[in-house]
């Protein structure tokens, strides 16, 4: 019994030892530069039914990654719950996260295409438009996704 209780914690301490040596090694690899970037762009409106679990699906894939996440929602003028969820959701998991309000179509897609052309080198950009069905596969943990 107390053999077997020692192999456990044996295993327990390689196991940690492992971890910390991984993470010292990608820092060490990386060097001096920043942590990547995931920039995800939300075109909303009225998604209050969505907008949590896609929040929480990226949230919780940049930290599998090992990645910061930055999510940009364009709201369409919403009338339900959607902007106070995202307030809360960024203030819960410390998100980056910028709301845009554009009333028109045009003018988001606009906002888009300047989105896309300030896309940084060490970011992975998603644009993710909840009212199309083809964009349901960029989201994480799917099956089927193509993140």
């Amino acid at each position: 019994m107390i053999t077997m209780l020692g192999w456990i914690v044996l295993c327990y301490g390689l196991a940690a030892v492992a971890v910390h040596l991984a993470h010292r090694l990608t820092k060490k690899l990386r060097g001096n530069r920043p942590q990547p970037w995931i920039h995800v762009v939300i075109v909303a409106q009225n998604d209050e039914r969505h907008l949590e679990w896609i929040i929480r699906a990226y949230w919780w894939y940049a930290w599998f990654k090992g990645k910061r996440l930055e999510i940009t929602v364009l709201d369409g003028g919403s009338t339900d719950e959607t902007l106070p969820i995202v307030n809360r959701m960024m203030e819960r998991y410390g998100v980056v996260c910028h709301v845009v309000t554009e009333s028109t179509v045009k003018a988001r897609e606009v906002r888009v295409a300047q989105l896309q052309q300030a896309k940084e080198a060490e970011e992975m950009q998603i644009i993710l438009y909840l009212h199309r069905q083809d964009n349901w596969r960029k989201l994480p943990f799917l099956a089927g996704g193509t993140v």
